[in-house]
């Protein structure tokens, strides 16, 4: 082996190194983004049935305005604004649920209606859809932050900047109203 084959590999090797890692963090910090924005189109699409429930609700009872306030304040919360302020929204309305059944329980002829019930479904898949994307967002800020942690990507990740992202975690009062909600609270 010739003398330069040999300084070639030893430049070449760790510039390969460096090039494969950096890109590997690169896909995972999109995987990240990626998983926000699956997040982000599920809450879309919860917020696209909600005017569909109004008008439903609306033509099928004589007059339940303050729970159809909170339905349309919720729904233009839920499609505007900041991220985590959207998710809140959304976890406002899933409060709302109870209510909104019981709004068909006294009108019946609104629970009978299939395009309430479709609508219905629609908001529960929604949010079970949004339960997988908020998992699979932690998995993968799980991922990349492991990776910014760990020997040696740890080096080249502070080389380039690169930063941890936070999980997808509820707040206190969020965790605080799950461990007391009771039926009897419902309004």
């Amino acid at each position: 082996m010739s003398v330069w084959f040999i300084v070639v590999l030893i430049i070449l090797v760790p510039v390969i190194f460096i090039i494969a890692v950096y890109n590997g963090l690169v896909r995972k910090r999109m995987y990240v983004k990626e998983s926000w924005s699956n997040i982000d189109v599920q809450l879309k699409r919860k917020g696209n049935v909600l005017p569909n429930l109004v008008d439903v609700i609306k033509m099928q009872t004589a007059y339940e305005g303050d729970l159809l306030e909170k339905l349309t304040k919720a729904r233009t919360g839920i499609v505007s604004g900041n991220p985590k302020d959207r998710l809140a929204e959304s976890d406002n309305i899933n409060k709302m649920m109870p209510n909104i059944y019981a709004v068909a329980e006294n009108y019946p002829v609104l629970g009978a209606n299939e395009s309430f019930r479709k609508l219905m479904e629609e908001i529960r898949d929604s949010e079970d859809k949004i339960t997988y994307a908020r998992q699979r967002y932690n998995v993968c800020v799980n991922d990349l932050n492991t990776s910014l942690q760990t020997f040696p990507s740890n080096i080249i990740a502070s080389m380039f900047s690169f930063k941890s992202e936070n999980f997808y975690e509820i707040n206190q009062i969020q965790r605080d109203d799950i461990d007391t909600m009771r039926i009897k609270d419902i309004k």
